[in-house]
């Protein structure tokens, strides 16, 4: 299962074999510890020999010494162990998500993929350091059962009939403390959504008033996560408290069993039990109960784990975008992108979103691309990027397949401002360079020059180090779309795509962005919905009804009204 959702991980089985020899020795230990309580008891009390005393206490402190070193060494190796793990599988995973193709994170709430994510703890925890105890409670368990059958096999048989009880009472409410599990899982994936969407719509919400109803939303969220915690909570009381019952229960049948055998032997004059022999089986069956109470527990846990390898394996054996091609560079083939018979929906039985669409941009041409809202521009745009595949049909550059050219290297061709874009935490220089490795200063600038935005940071008290957030705050919505625009130009890109890149912007600003690009070697793809953008374009695309009509060159602005329409 940790193979297929979590990935290869290094060094797992030479890790667990170590802890497993230094755990084998500590049982060892756990093993020979009640013959103490034995050899005081019969030995030296009834004898009064102070000098026995003496090497006991002496010889099980030097055990109890190393006993207590190799626990530590065994806690030390446990944890680095969860640790490096933790961090390989979490790695693993996180390599996958972030090769997954957009249409997944479309499709889903922020929460919820995160949710999904954090099952990866839970497994790593289950299989790994868990399963180290579960083995070695088993082996433990074995071989306390040995020493109360050699002990007294009558006492033996109520212990083992407690356990036995428990362990049926557990099986019978397995279902409904999964389902509680369960549901906990999804109405916490929700509160979470619901949490990070108010964060991020922070400011509608103020405009609109709506904080105290989204407040009073969050609130019935979080009481429906604690009312599964209470309802998950009840559950595991009553395992504790049944637990709390059932062994004490047993353990006063074995008292009064063991004291019996004890009386009765002495009366008899064949001694079967002795007191220090009682006190070593008390000793083996606290061991054996506790030990099969744990592997009872973890093989719940065990069973659970598919619950979490369920929500995993949604991002896990998601499909990732499908880039076989070697690294290579392209720049001996035109800029140009070419839409050949494309047609694309979200899904079998959905309505078509483009049909039949072809049209070509060439090389160092500009072209813009408009029409009604929801007519598909930007999903055609995606599907020119390669962020969508095409349902039929394919996209070329340079007259060669995407596909066949491979993603990354057609990625990096191309500079993109997309509608929805996003800025990351950093300062105004990172997030220019997009967080290169090794920024070049002077090609950030230029690029903030190009997009009209370097004579705005300099009047910023930090310049290019002022700092951003995911949100962009601190900078008006035409800055953000000019930072976004310098950013793709950092790229070096040979094409430039840009969906509603300059909306924001007063028609200077725009005239002055337009004119400063037109004069790069860059083919350039627009959408855009305002008269001024598309005027400036070469030739104009039109969508409508999932059609893609195309106009040899751009007309005025004053009859674009007719195309949106």
């Amino acid at each position: 299962m940790q193979v297929t959702l979590t990935g290869k991980v290094m060094g797992l089985k030479r890790s667990l074999l170590q802890i497993f020899a230094v755990a084998v020795v500590l049982e060892m230990f756990a093993v020979l510890a009640p013959l103490f309580n034995q050899m005081v008891v019969d030995d030296v009390l009834t004898s009064g020999d102070r000098d026995l005393l003496s090497v006991l206490v002496i010889g099980f402190g030097l055990l109890l010494v190393v006993q207590t070193a190799v626990g530590l060494a065994r806690s030390w190796m446990v944890m680095v162990l969860g640790q490096t793990l933790s961090l390989q599988w979490m790695g693993n995973v996180f390599a996958h998500l972030v090769r997954l193709p957009v249409d997944f994170f479309e499709k889903r709430h922020l929460g919820d993929i995160t949710s999904r994510f954090g099952a990866v703890s839970a497994i790593q925890k289950t299989l790994t350091t868990a399963a180290i105890e579960a083995v070695l409670d088993g082996l433990m368990a074995v071989a306390a059962l040995v020493m109360m059958l050699i002990y007294a096999p009558t006492l033996c048989a109520v212990t083992v009939t407690a356990v036995v009880g428990y362990g049926l009472l557990r099986w019978a409410a397995y279902r409904p403390f999964r389902d509680a599990a369960a549901e906990r899982l999804v109405v916490a994936a929700k509160e979470n959504t619901h949490f990070l969407e108010t964060l991020r719509a922070i400011t509608p919400l103020k405009l609109f008033g709506r904080e105290e109803e989204r407040r009073a939303r969050w609130q019935n969220l979080i009481v429906d996560v604690q009312n599964r915690d209470v309802r998950t909570a009840k559950m595991s009381i009553g395992f504790s408290t049944a637990n709390t019952f059932i062994f004490g229960l047993e353990n006063l049948l074995v008292l009064w069993l063991g004291a019996k055998l004890i009386m009765t032997g002495q009366q008899a004059g064949a001694v079967t039990m002795t007191v220090g022999m009682l006190f070593a089986y008390l000793s083996y069956k606290g061991q054996f109960t506790g030990r099969v109470s744990a592997l009872i527990n973890y093989a719940v846990e065990l069973k659970m784990l598919g619950l979490h390898a369920e929500r995993l394996a949604d991002i896990a054996l998601e499909p990732p975008e499908k880039d076989d091609a070697p690294a290579n560079d392209l720049r001996h083939l035109l800029p140009s992108i070419e839409l050949k018979d494309v047609s694309f929906r979200y899904g079998e039985g959905e309505p078509w979103i483009l049909r039949n669409a072809n049209f070509r941009v060439e090389a160092a041409e500009s072209v813009a691309v408009t029409g009604p809202s929801g007519a598909g521009k930007t999903t055609l745009l995606k599907i020119a990027l390669g962020l969508l595949k095409p349902s039929e049909g394919e996209v070329l550059f340079g007259g060669m397949p995407v596909r066949q050219l491979g993603l990354q290297n057609f990625r990096r061709q191309i500079g993109t401002v997309m509608q929805e874009d996003a800025l990351l935490t950093g300062s105004l220089s990172d997030n220019i360079a997009f967080f290169d490795v090794q920024p070049d200063q002077a090609r950030i600038q230029a690029c903030a020059e190009l997009a009209q935005l370097h004579t705005d940071i300099c009047r910023m008290p930090m310049g290019y180090q002022t700092l951003v957030g995911d949100l962009g705050s601190g900078l008006s919505g035409g800055q953000k779309q000019r930072l976004l625009l310098a950013r793709a130009l950092y790229k070096m890109p040979r094409i430039l795509a840009l969906d509603e890149a300059t909306s924001h912007l007063d028609l200077q600003n725009e005239r002055t962005v337009t004119a400063a690009l037109s004069n790069l070697p860059l083919t350039r793809l627009i959408i855009a919905h305002r008269p001024e953008t598309i005027a400036g374009a070469q030739r104009v695309v039109i969508v409508r009804e999932g059609r893609v009509m195309e106009l040899a060159r751009a007309v005025p602005a004053a009859s674009t009204e007719t195309w949106q329409a």
